[in-house]
């Protein structure tokens, strides 16, 4: 094909156009989120969560309530007695009785072992038969095993005290009391319970956030409470697996300056995650 040929193709296709230049398609490099915008920035996860103590706990127990020895703001101590309930007064005879078992098991078995101690003497110098020896030596291994029985009865009555009273598990202040005197406790807390730990967000984010949010990812806390005001804090904790109740992925937040923030406040956390990895990489 002549040289004037293809020339003449080219100004034909240029003429075809109007006299524009071709439009050149440019393909984006940058990489799109799920609703087809660029991910200029990592996106940003939001959820409800309630504030909680680094050290929470609501404590039950059975039976009557016989006293309420705190009201709620108290600071308590680790083993110090919330409420009392009812059969005290069995328990406390229980371990009287645990404790004279103890004793009196304890005399007899120190008896018999002293008197093996003398049957083995005299059988030594003839003085003793065999028999004679062997009984003394089957009474005092009876008067031990007597002796670890009634250790255990102790101990069994010193747990049923333990059982009668509802104790702080840590030092921390009183959050709320809903035992009252004279009503039975069952399957309702009697007192909430709050530690200086810090506090804490736990966040249920859907499955589609799996891969995007790590340990370490930076977040802040808001509450209508408290309008104006953020609190900042980073994730540290990320199930491994979705919950099997929710079907949600479980994520722990722990909060930086809690100044202000109460437990129990309600409010959104926002979590600044990272992109998702390649699969196969």
């Amino acid at each position: 094909m002549s040289d004037r040929f293809i020339l003449c193709a080219v100004l034909l296709a240029a003429c075809a156009c109007g006299g524009r230049e071709p439009a050149v398609v440019r393909a984006s490099t940058q990489p799109l989120q799920e609703n087809g915008s660029a991910d200029l920035e990592a996106p940003v996860i939001s959820a409800s969560v309630r504030v909680e103590a680094g050290d929470e706990a609501l404590l039950f127990g059975s039976g009557r309530i016989t006293g309420v020895f705190v009201e709620e703001g108290d600071s308590v101590t680790a083993g110090q007695v919330l409420v009392g309930l009812s059969g005290d007064a069995m328990v406390d005879g229980a371990v009287a009785a645990g404790i004279s078992g103890v004793e009196s098991a304890g005399v007899e078995a120190s008896n018999a072992e002293a008197t093996y101690e003398r049957c083995r003497e005299l059988f030594e110098v003839g003085a003793l038969s065999s028999e004679q020896l062997e009984g003394a030596e089957t009474a005092m291994l009876a008067s031990r095993s007597a002796l670890q029985a009634a250790r255990s009865d102790l101990c069994g009555a010193l747990s049923g005290r333990s059982a009668s009273t509802v104790d702080a598990p840590f030092d921390g202040v009183v959050g709320r009391v809903w035992a009252s005197e004279g009503t039975m406790a069952g399957n309702e807390p009697l007192v909430m319970l709050t530690g200086g730990g810090g506090f804490v967000l736990r966040a249920l984010l859907p499955e589609r956030n799996i891969g995007i949010v790590a340990v370490g990812a930076p977040a802040v806390f808001e509450t209508s409470s408290l309008p104006g005001e953020s609190f900042n804090g980073r994730v540290t904790s990320v199930s491994p697996g979705i919950d099997p109740v929710t079907g949600l992925l479980p994520v722990t937040v722990a909060l930086e300056d809690g100044d202000g923030l109460i437990p129990g406040l309600y409010g959104t956390v926002r979590i600044n995650a990272g992109r998702r990895e390649a699969r196969g990489e």
